[in-house]
């Protein structure tokens, strides 16, 4: 009986074993048991300028000055393993912005999902001034309010193969903040809108489909429809739009990259040379994005005392045959040290 046992247990351990081996030859990190997986809540402030330009007479720009409640996720095995063991994180950190998603299109050393406290009364506060140009028609908005919390948080160290090397200490997080609201899915409350004009609202207010003596006639031949016209006219007049946000950068990443890859003759090079070329390409179009100290938001994590709080400062440009592209950031993400929790 024991003589099966041990052999019992020599198994188990003999598969847990190579399990480990197969996750660190592929660079990932070995993830604590359950108990591991922490959320911090903490808040996001941010003024975010944005301009764009399709180059077909259709553009937009747009400032938000935003007040959030954000929730960073992490593992805290992850990252006392990452201080350990950097060398293992090798291809896990980098979380490059992929083409088909706009954004990274996994997670990270560490998160911000969308959704803020996910509590009742988690709400993103929203001062927006946006203006777009469609066929040289202006749309102009000037809104307030709050709505569901959409911004999401993204963290890679895009260079830490070569940057881990020269100490720990030296690395920053390249901070990506993201996220658009779907008037379907994300609520508003307490909205204010203080301007609006559109080519719907100009021409509703110019046009005289009917002449007095025709509306006089159809109200004596079929009042209903004489009020249902009057009823139309006054809503085009009067329609405004909801609170809407739309934050982020890189609209012209994809085929601006596909570009690149034509004008260097690598469209049909190996998956190998693509990713050679790629990863440069990447680090150098959202080279001015946000960084901030990696150690000293990972330190705090592992032992969060009193509360944490970091600029978040940057830009973003881009200009090729595509389109043409200009962003800032201009905010402060501050981390609450007494609101750790374990996730359920």
């Amino acid at each position: 009986m024991t003589k099966l046992f041990l052999e019992g247990f020599f198994i188990v351990l003999l598969v847990i074993s190579s399990q480990i081996t197969i996750a660190q030859s592929n660079y990932e990190p070995l993830h604590g048991v359950t108990g591991y997986d922490y959320n911090i809540n903490g808040e996001l402030e941010l003024t975010f300028t944005h301009s764009i330009d399709f180059k077909n007479g259709n553009k937009q720009e747009a400032t938000y000055r935003i007040k959030s409640p954000v929730v960073l996720s992490f593992n805290l095995n992850d990252l006392k393993f990452f201080k350990a063991n950097p060398k293992e994180f090798i291809g896990y950190v980098e979380n490059p912005v992929i083409a088909s998603c706009g954004y990274p299109c996994g997670g990270g050393l560490i998160d911000i999902p969308q959704g803020g406290y996910r509590e009742e009364e988690s709400w993103m506060w929203v001062d927006e001034h946006v203006k777009w140009w469609e066929d040289g028609e202006l749309t102009e908005i000037k809104a307030r309010g709050e709505i569901y919390p959409v911004l999401q948080g993204y963290f890679s160290i895009p260079d830490y193969p070569d940057k881990y090397k020269t100490g720990l200490d030296q690395l920053q997080f390249r901070v990506i903040i993201a996220g658009a609201s779907d008037s379907k899915y994300h609520p508003t409350r307490k909205v204010v809108v203080e301007y609006f004009d559109s080519p719907i609202k100009r021409n509703a207010a110019e046009a005289n489909p009917m002449d007095a003596e025709t509306m006089k006639k159809l109200e004596l031949t079929d009042p209903a429809l004489a009020a249902d016209m009057r009823e139309v006219a006054g809503l085009l007049q009067g329609f405004t739009p909801d609170l809407s946000v739309n934050v982020g950068c890189g609209s012209f990443y994809g085929p601006d990259l596909v570009s690149a890859l034509m004008a260097n003759n690598l469209l049909e090079a190996s998956k190998t040379q693509k990713e050679a070329f790629e990863c440069p390409f990447e680090q150098a179009y959202f080279k001015d994005l946000p960084r901030i100290n990696a150690m000293k938001l990972i330190n705090f994590l592992i032992k969060p005392v009193d509360d944490y709080e970091t600029p978040l400062v940057g830009s973003f440009s881009s200009d090729s045959k595509n389109g043409s592209e200009k962003a800032t950031y201009q905010g402060v993400l501050k981390l609450y040290g007494n609101t750790v929790q374990k996730e359920d």
